[in-house]
């Protein structure tokens, strides 16, 4: 009588978790949009600073003379030119980062569309349920209907906890082609300190770029796993500490691009990616551990709904 009428409560309960975490997500996705627009606005100052900084060297002054004289102008031309360029490299990312925030949050809205009346039909549900179970008062059918509801608890949190353990997979696998890059840059730039000449530059500007496309990759996983631990947090009983998360995942793109080419740099951001794989890994052992332990819990109320049918 009440397996039928359980399982569409479940999947109700599936699409209503469903659509709060959207609503999340897309709070989350305002938000960030928000730190990257006034982030924008300040590379953009930053950029026309260094524009002005490049063409003050350019027009014909008595400072640029006075330099030209003394053999410094070429040099400080070529370092604010070098500047100039990473400045405006950081701003393109920045508005790239905002397109891309906007059309994940536009996908937000778009499948939010599905989930309208949702709520209401589960209301309807609960209350068809509500109606038959006070007719079944016995000791059997209380024990049947808290084991049905926590079944339904225990399935959404395993499902919940899978999610983040998968998406969180995917960001080690990530940071490890990374790091595999980094380490070929940092031998190569070694090997180049060392008088390795064209070869080593080239080889070592390749792991770069590499790098470069993992580290954008990298990003996106994390601020995915970051979303995952929150829905955990959130949904069930676990807690993980995430304190910090956004920060923790926002190094990339700290010091990138012309940077990058500096060997400290490079050990830097060595440093940053193994901290971050340990950090991953340590959350992924409690995880699994909380993930074993549900299904366990779950087992036993499959058990116990089993044995009071079969009565």
């Amino acid at each position: 009588m009440y397996t039928e009428i359980n399982k569409d409560i479940y999947e109700l309960r599936e699409r209503i978790r469903a659509k709060e975490k959207l609503a999340s997500q897309k709070d989350i996705l305002l938000n960030e949009l928000k730190r990257k627009r006034s982030k924008k606005d300040n590379l953009y100052n930053e950029l026309m600073k260094e524009k002005q900084d490049v063409e003050k060297l350019e027009v014909l002054s008595f400072n640029a003379i006075f330099l030209s004289i003394i053999g410094k102008k070429e040099d400080r031309l070529d370092k604010e030119k070098e500047e100039f360029l990473a400045a405006e490299l950081r701003y393109e990312e920045s508005q790239e980062s905002i397109k891309e925030l906007q059309k994940e949050i536009k996908e937000i809205d778009n499948k939010l569309i599905n989930f309208t009346d949702v709520k209401d039909r589960y209301n309807k549900l609960m209350k068809e349920k509500e109606t038959l179970l006070l007719k079944d008062n016995s000791l059997e059918g209380r024990r049947l209907r808290e084991n049905l509801d926590s079944i339904n608890e225990l399935k959404l949190d395993i499902k919940e906890v899978y999610e983040a353990i998968y998406s969180g997979e995917r960001a080690i696998t990530s940071l490890e082609e990374m790091k595999k890059h980094l380490d070929s840059a940092r031998g190569w730039g070694t090997w180049d300190i060392l008088g390795g000449g064209l070869i080593s530059d080239m080889a070592k500007h390749s792991a770069i770029d590499r790098a470069n496309n993992s580290a954008h990759e990298v990003q996106y996983l994390l601020k995915s796993f970051e979303k995952e631990l929150s829905d955990v947090n959130k949904f069930t009983d676990i807690k993980v500490n995430i304190s910090g998360f956004t920060t923790f995942a926002d190094f990339f793109f700290d010091g990138f691009f012309v940077d990058w080419f500096v060997q400290s740099k490079i050990k830097d951001s060595l440093r940053n990616v193994e901290g971050a794989l340990s950090r991953i890994k340590r959350i992924l052992i409690d995880l699994r551990s909380n993930h074993d332990l549900l299904n366990n819990q779950l087992k036993e109320r499959e058990e116990d709904v089993r044995s009071i049918l079969e009565e």
